[in-house]
């Protein structure tokens, strides 16, 4: 992307909603490098509060295997700590896969928040079943993520192509109840966003949709 040397006059701040397995981390990386943002993610912030706390981490591993959302008494009180932090109040930040549901809306306008972009990526549930549940795997002794249609960057050892395996997680029936949790909240999302709304198919090539996502945040399209 060509948007590092020029930024937006103002600090990002950035949510990116969308179904499991639409791609949305992967983006968030990418703006976090393109804009120097800070990169908030909430699976990131609960893996660290989960070895911290055994409690916790009894809790959302419950919820994920059984593809349930993580309880919001959890999830409300990681983010906004996160984000009240200096880091994103000085540089902005992307959030990625929050808010998904009234609770956490009202968190937000609690804190004030106003997100200058709010990006919600289409994807139907098959698609999500393909990517999590068939295509993505990992390496349980390095916490390696891998992608079966990304051939350049599979491994290249047997013996470690050997021992990837799919999370419980990420199971097909898991994958459809959180596609349904997750279309039960879109038209809530949207009418919460809709000043600050872009959608996104999310089978669109990589680059091509972090582009738009630049565009729009660099031509400060949608900032309030």
């Amino acid at each position: 992307l060509r948007y590092k040397d020029d930024a937006p006059r103002r600090p990002p701040r950035v949510i990116l909603l969308g179904p499991p397995g639409a791609g949305r981390s992967t983006q968030a990386k990418v703006l976090a490098n393109t804009f120097g943002v800070v990169n908030v993610s909430p699976m990131e912030l609960l893996k660290a509060e989960a070895e911290r706390n055994p409690g916790i981490k009894l809790k959302v591993r419950e919820s994920l295997e059984k593809g349930d959302p993580i309880p919001d008494e959890i999830m409300l009180r990681l983010v906004d700590a996160r984000l009240r932090q200096s880091d994103c109040r000085v540089n902005g930040w992307v959030l990625d896969g929050f808010p998904e549901n009234e609770a956490q809306v009202n968190l937000l306008r609690a804190m004030r928040i106003k997100p200058s972009l709010v990006v919600i990526f289409e994807q139907p549930v098959e698609n999500s079943v393909t990517n999590l549940s068939v295509n993505k795997k990992v390496d349980p002794q390095t916490g390696i993520f891998y992608n079966d249609l990304d051939t350049e960057n599979m491994p290249k050892s047997e013996i470690v192509k050997s021992r990837l395996i799919h999370l419980p997680e990420d199971s097909e029936a898991n994958v459809r109840k959180r596609y349904v949790a997750w279309n039960a909240n879109i038209s809530n999302l949207e009418e919460a966003f809709k000043n600050v709304l872009l959608s996104c198919p999310s089978d669109k090539h990589s680059e091509s949709i972090a582009e738009t996502i630049a565009d729009a945040i660099q031509n400060n399209a949608f900032d309030n």
